[in-house]
């Protein structure tokens, strides 16, 4: 009989039959046989079956003496034939279940469309940039914010690397009339320091002219442009002529006159003398305050800057060049200096389409008129009304360039094509903007660019963001109805805004006023809440002590919060794939808060400990999402790790709570050595947490079983939040005291009517005049014609007299006490 041994191998898990393959069922078979037949193996089975381990060893060992090169040959192969036939099992691919891939509203299409980048995950990008010829607004902020969310998008949560560009234009049509206008009007007001007879008749003229040119343009259709005519023209009008009334009467400080009056000498002085503005300094001076203005503003927003930035005054040679290239394609013509883009033989061509973003618009006159601008000579004789200019021949008061086809200056659409051609060459990913620049300015860009390489596609995904409107109307500078991005910002924190937008479908239209702003206060103070409840509960579990209970603390309560986790982590995936559906993501992300926090509170009810690690996990995802989002800051440094100089100095962090710390004892001290009332101690407790620690940014939350939960909070946040609840409790006692005055008022006025003492009050008045005789009390016992009261008529006037008593006693108590 064979002693019994068997093969090792390394512990694997058990596979079911099924899935063993013949081949590796008899594989250990076949080694065995081989095994058996070799010499050494042949020694081992002719031992004893009570051999021992050391003896089977030395049988199955060869001696020194008699082994020889081919039998440790042998038995090296034996041993490498084992290795060789024990194998790991089969693996099997999961078969999974794939994420959505991201799909992107597409403005070529109308409709999602699946996003796929031309680069692998390289993502080329070029997005209008503002023109910068007065203050950002709000409706600016929705364009720059709903971008950069997206950008952000792409590159934190779906990891492609975004190649960012974007464009300033610093020579445009309102640039130069801004710019000449606010020049003029200085010169004008230093020429004119003070009130005089003199400035107020040109004040007259520059109102008549004002007056004249706007509603002389505006009034023909004042119905269909009453906003237009009021916000725009009348307001401005009616204020200047009210400044020239109150100047004639020397009620006015000539600064405020000019206040008055700035935008009808600006134009007045700019008809008289526009042409002579011919310093390009002034053109690019202007821009250039706007510009930084305009990022100072995006910087406040926590919008990421582009990666790259093209202005059109550094990029005239390469517009030129880009020009010419058009010209040689034979899609543009010469005339009278300038050139203009021939829309009719560019759609004629096989490989082309003019207007692919909008084809229905391609002959409305007034928008092409409105993308060429108001310094456009449309008298000039084009091939088509639908052609618009590459370069604009110049005129007297308007920064040029030398060009082939004399001194000029761009054109508003070919800016954008030339430069972003420059940068990205003759294929990009995404084109962005807002939905007024569909057309003509995007579809002449695309007209520009194919033009020019000759391509079918230069943009694979249009994105257009949707308007924000005030009150129904969109907001808009030169209808004036705008809120600057300053002045949102002394009412809302950045993060309110964003979070508005957020709430919002990014192309979708978006109305700004009281509501949504409250809708986004509340959402960010629940968010905060959260975070703050999750960093204490981490601090505390940091603090506690060492448990040895035997339970885990992974229950049901756990386990449902983890999968809600998983389960929104995947919504989130699903809405941020389908077209950036913020609002959908943003629904998800409260609802996990929310659940998070009904989970602590039944934790602490049921009087258990809150799982921390779980809160943490929940709370890093949401912050995640709210870093992607930019509702919070970037972190700094962006580049590189912090300088260990960059660290603010500990003392300075710690000297502020030691501080408080320091004098709370001091005050606790005080108290003790002087036996006050437990009370007093209540108080000074209240303060602590009510005053001194709020002005730090922490938090104490008193919870039961009397320990606190300390959470540390934006201090500013904090301190809103004591001045809301010092506002409501001042509301609270205004109304206690309103009801106080209420009741005492109505005390008084019973109290006076106990004025007349009862034994009086049925003889004087017209109560007098009812009776003729009274007993001593006062009471009436016969009625004016000396016969006796009935007995009803008897009891009524008793009644009356004692209620009388009562309130004339009351009195008496009352006026004895100095309360009336």
């Amino acid at each position: 009989m064979l002693p019994a041994f068997r093969l090792h191998s390394p512990r694997r898990p058990r596979l079911p039959c099924r899935l063993l393959a013949p081949a590796a069922v008899a594989a250990p078979i076949r080694t065995a046989a081989r095994l058996a037949a070799s010499p050494a193996i042949a020694r081992l089975l002719a031992a004893p079956h009570s051999t021992s381990c050391s003896n089977v060893a030395a049988a199955a060992a060869p001696s020194s003496s008699s082994s020889s090169p081919s039998t440790t040959r042998i038995d090296n192969m034996a041993a490498s034939s084992n290795a060789a036939a024990i194998k790991q099992p089969a693996w099997h691919l999961p078969e999974g279940s794939p994420a959505p891939r991201l799909h992107v509203h597409n403005s070529l299409t109308r409709k999602k469309e699946l996003f796929v980048p031309e680069n692998q995950n390289l993502v080329t990008w070029y997005s209008c940039g503002p023109t910068v010829y007065d203050r950002s607004h709000v409706g600016h902020a929705r364009n720059y914010i709903t971008f950069d969310i997206v950008r952000r998008i792409l590159s934190d949560f779906f990891g492609y690397n975004v190649q960012y560009v974007m464009n300033i234009t610093d020579i445009d049509d309102k640039i130069i009339i801004s710019a000449r206008q606010k020049h003029l009007f200085e010169q004008f007001q230093a020429q004119h320091p003070t009130l005089s007879a003199d400035l107020i008749a040109k004040a007259d003229e520059a109102w008549a002219f004002y007056v004249t040119k706007r509603f002389d343009k505006i009034v023909p259709g004042v119905a269909a442009n009453w906003a237009d005519f009021f916000n725009l023209y009348v307001k401005t009008s009616v204020a200047a002529l009210d400044a020239i009334t109150q100047a004639r009467a020397g009620k006015i400080a000539v600064a405020d006159f000019y206040v008055a009056l700035k935008d009808p000498i600006s134009l007045w002085r700019d008809s008289q003398d526009g042409a002579t503005v011919t310093d390009q300094k002034i053109f690019r001076d202007f821009a250039a305050y706007w510009e930084a203005d305009y990022f100072a503003d995006m910087d406040s927003l926590n919008i990421r800057r582009p990666d790259v930035t093209t202005r059109v005054s550094e990029y005239v040679p390469e517009i030129i060049k880009f020009v010419q290239r058009i010209i040689d394609n034979g899609y543009a013509y010469v005339l009278d200096g300038s050139v203009y883009f021939d829309t009719v033989r560019f759609d004629k061509s096989d490989n082309h389409s003019y207007a692919k973003l909008e084809p229905w618009s391609a002959g409305n006159v007034k928008l092409m008129q409105e993308g060429e601008g108001d310094l456009t000579d449309e008298s000039k004789e084009k091939r088509s009304p639908a052609d618009f200019a590459l370069w604009k021949g110049s005129k007297p008061g308007e920064p040029s360039w030398a060009s082939p086809w004399g001194d000029g200056r761009p054109g508003w659409h070919i800016e954008c094509s030339a430069m972003a051609g420059d940068v990205l060459g003759a294929k990009m990913d995404i084109h962005s903007g807002g939905i007024d620049l569909t057309f003509p300015h995007h579809d002449n860009e695309l007209a520009q660019s194919e033009g020019h390489f000759e391509c079918g596609q230069w943009v694979n995904y249009f994105l257009h963001a949707g308007h924000l409107h005030i009150e129904g109307q969109k907001m808009s500078k030169s209808l004036k109805n705008f809120i600057s991005i300053k002045e949102a910002l002394e009412t809302y924190t950045p993060a309110q805004i964003r979070i508005m937008y957020l709430q919002h479908q990014w192309n979708a239209p978006l109305d700004y006023g009281p509501g949504s702003m409250s809708e986004a206060r509340a959402v960010e103070t629940s968010i905060n809440n959260f975070m703050a409840l999750v960093k204490a509960v981490i601090q505390e579990s940091k603090f506690a002590a060492a448990s040895s209970a035997a339970a885990h603390n992974y229950g049901d309560g756990e386990k449902e919060l983890m999968n809600f986790l998983t389960q929104k982590q995947f919504a989130v995936h699903a809405a941020l794939a389908d077209s950036f559906n913020t609002p959908q993501a943003m629904l998800e992300i409260r609802q996990l808060v929310s659940q998070a926090n009904q989970y602590y509170q039944d934790k602490v009810k049921a009087k258990g400990v809150p799982n921390a690690a779980l809160l943490n996990k929940v709370g890093k995802y949401v912050t995640k999402l709210m870093h992607t989002f930019g509702v919070y800051s970037d972190a700094n440094p962006e580049v590189g790790a912090p300088t260990a100089g960059s660290a603010q100095n500990a003392e300075d962090t710690v000297m502020p709570f030691l501080r408080v710390l320091s004098t709370f004892r001091d005050r606790v001290r005080e108290l003790a050595q002087n036996k006050a009332d437990l009370k007093e101690f209540l108080k000074l407790s209240d303060q602590l947490r009510d005053e001194d620690l709020v002005e730090l940014g922490v938090s104490l939350e008193d919870q039961d079983g009397g320990k606190a939960l300390v959470k540390l909070v934006d201090r500013d946040t904090l301190i809103r939040q004591r001045q809301d609840k010092a506002a409501k409790e001042a509301e609270r006692q205004r109304e206690k005291e309103e009801r106080q005055r209420a009741l005492l008022q109505k005390k008084l006025e019973r109290l006076e009517k106990g004025r007349m003492p009862p034994s009086e009050m049925f003889k004087t008045g017209e109560a007098a005049a009812e009776f003729s005789a009274w007993d001593a009390e006062g009471i009436p016992t016969k009625d004016k014609d000396g016969a006796d009261l009935a007995k009803s008529r008897r009891k009524k006037v008793e009644k009356e007299h004692a209620a009388q008593k009562k309130i004339h006693d009351e009195f008496l108590a009352a006026s004895a006490a100095g309360e009336i």
